[in-house]
């Protein structure tokens, strides 16, 4: 008991001294000139002026959807120069242009290219919003269409990264389920959208860590714990609230397998606890610096958002029950090409746990449950990861869950992943069984 009381005060402290570190980061962000920025940002007017705020590459395909609403409301904030204040303010703040009548990158479009004239601004002081960090500095130097592409290259170089580390660590047997995770994320949508890279590079990294420094971790009191609630804190700064889940689903899995599968369901519950910890710890700090530093009372404002998410009465919710924001979210997986991913995926885990299980030199036997203990751990816990998603569509409500659903849905990749395990973990008990 002692030991645990220990390893929570110790991820309070790391979060909080992190998300400080972050916040110094983020106002040293807001000294920088914004000039060049705003040029850049105005030399991609073609760009800008082809595509619909909410684009969807694939027509037909909701996971192929861009959030241009939210992405030049931030880029709104990088590019803004007329904010009032210190650099603290505006970090704590973030002003952004919002012009009546124009869709929001149309907005931002016009005060990059009209240095001279008047826009209105508004805040956005929810989230930290710590990715304008990012959008910042790259806009000194590129583009718009340029920071899609340098963004295309690096995540795909990372995940390519993953998956040999996956081959080195032994990993190789999971690599269906990982792919198939990971494309149900849509690595495409990932790449054209900041906005979206905000979760999704915690993710892959998280993973990378897990990888490499795995074992080291693993000799730490307490160092998964630790582990997830700074990765829950770094999601929390970073991100837009668009899919959130997938920085904990996706790299606890992967957790799972670089641990042999022992001790799934403990590893899963404290895990997931810690994250959810780091996660709320870091947009609490905000919503108390910015009420004793600032003239908004944010903690009010939050409040009073969250309330109305969740109170399907009030006129500002779109009234929906939980059994419309699931399906809303599910049926964005109901086409042809998700359908036979996932037909051919479970096909695979099937084929590729006998293939495994048949190898006679193979001595490392991590999947096939020894007892009917082990095998009733594994699929509860698979079990319990794969209700992460869920949860979060039902703990953030309607205005998340189900008028967001675009960018919401993708979390259910995580049960996809979860459902999969399952798959793989009874087919070798019974394999093991037979023999």
């Amino acid at each position: 008991m002692k030991k645990n009381f220990i390893t929570f005060g110790k991820s309070i402290l790391v979060v909080s001294i992190l998300t400080i570190i972050n916040m110094c980061l983020l106002i040293g962000a807001f000294c920088l000139p914004t000039s060049p920025m705003r040029k850049h940002l105005a030399d991609s007017y073609p760009l800008i002026e082809a595509e619909h705020p909410y684009l969807q590459w694939d027509q037909g395909y909701t996971s192929s959807m861009l959030d241009g609403w939210s992405e030049f409301t931030l880029y709104g904030i990088a590019i803004n120069e007329d904010a009032p204040g210190t650099a603290f303010e505006k970090a704590m703040m973030m002003y952004f242009i919002d012009t009546y009548g124009l869709d929001r990158d149309a907005s931002v479009l016009q005060y990059a290219r009209y240095p001279d004239e008047y826009f209105e601004q508004s805040i956005y002081p929810r989230y930290w919003n710590g990715v304008v960090i990012f959008m910042k500095l790259l806009l000194l130097f590129f583009n718009i269409p340029d920071i899609r592409m340098i963004n295309m290259f690096i995540q795909f170089a990372l995940l390519a990264w993953i998956i040999a580390l996956m081959v080195h660590n032994g990993l190789h047997k999971h690599l269906v389920p990982f792919i198939t995770a990971i494309l149900f994320i849509n690595p495409i949508t990932m790449a054209m959208s900041v906005v979206f890279s905000a979760e999704y590079y915690p993710m892959l990294i998280s993973i990378i860590v897990i990888l490499i420094y795995g074992k080291e971790i693993d000799k730490l009191e307490g160092g998964w714990k630790i582990f997830f609630a700074v990765v829950g804190a770094v999601t929390s700064f970073f991100c837009f609230l668009s899919s959130p889940g997938i920085t904990l689903g996706v790299p606890l899995v992967v957790l799972l397998w670089f641990l042999g599968e022992k001790n799934v369901t403990k590893t899963v519950i404290s895990s997931s606890l810690y994250w959810v910890g780091g996660y709320a710890l870091t947009w609490v700090i905000k919503w108390i610096i910015c009420t004793l530093f600032t003239e908004h009372n944010l903690i009010e404002n939050a409040i009073n958002q969250m309330t109305m998410y969740e109170d399907t009465a009030n006129p500002g919710n779109s009234g929906a029950s939980f059994i419309d924001r699931l399906m809303k979210n599910l049926w964005v997986y109901k086409t042809p090409a998700f359908i036979l991913l996932f037909a051919a995926a479970v096909v695979l885990t099937v084929v590729m746990a006998f293939v495994y299980m048949k190898k006679k030199d193979d001595q490392r036997d991590v999947i096939a449950a020894g007892s009917k203990m082990e095998l009733l751990d594994r699929i509860i816990g698979y079990g319990l990861v794969a209700m992460i998603p869920f949860a979060i569509l039902i703990g953030l409500g309607n205005g998340y869950a189900y008028v967001h659903y675009f960018m919401a849905h993708r979390q259910l990749s995580i049960a996809a992943l979860a459902a999969l395990c399952v798959v793989n973990v009874l087919v070798m008990s019974l394999s093991k069984r037979k023999k």
